[in-house]
């Protein structure tokens, strides 16, 4: 299972972005191969981001591969927002935001290792409980 991130959607939905051929040719590789994870909070996030750049068009395409079983959600529990605000204490100078922190405790509630996203700084300095680091692709 890869987690999918904001960034990661955006670069997909948005073909003037720097990143969108490169994410593009990553998620058609993974297509049937690897369960692509979008955490809810990141489907609100995105669908905002993309209504607000590129129109609604683009979002509902988004919408309807989700509901196409493109993409898996992953729901946001009490839990998991009790997690993910621990881990936002703990790395508390970084200024995470509370998206990032949800999408680092999915990671650590389902042992997910891989991240597709083009945030290396939040992603990249986080250690989880069950590996040495969180493997960021493409």
């Amino acid at each position: 299972m890869i987690l999918v991130d904001t960034g990661a959607i955006y670069a997909l939905a948005d073909r003037n972005d720097g990143h969108h051929k490169e994410a593009a040719a990553f998620f058609q590789k993974t297509q049937g191969q690897e369960i692509l994870a979008i955490p809810v909070p990141v489907l609100t996030e995105a669908a905002l981001l993309v209504e607000a750049r590129l129109g609604m068009h683009p979002v509902r395409a988004l919408w309807d591969d989700v509901l196409d079983g493109m993409f898996e959600l992953l729901p946001l529990s009490v839990e998991t927002l009790e997690l993910a605000r621990k881990i936002d204490r703990r790395y508390a100078d970084a200024n995470l935001g509370l998206v990032d922190a949800v999408c680092l405790a999915l990671c650590e509630q389902h042992q997910i290792v891989a991240v597709f996203t083009y945030d290396r700084r939040d992603f990249g300095l986080y250690r989880p409980t069950f590996a040495t680091s969180l493997t960021l692709v493409p």
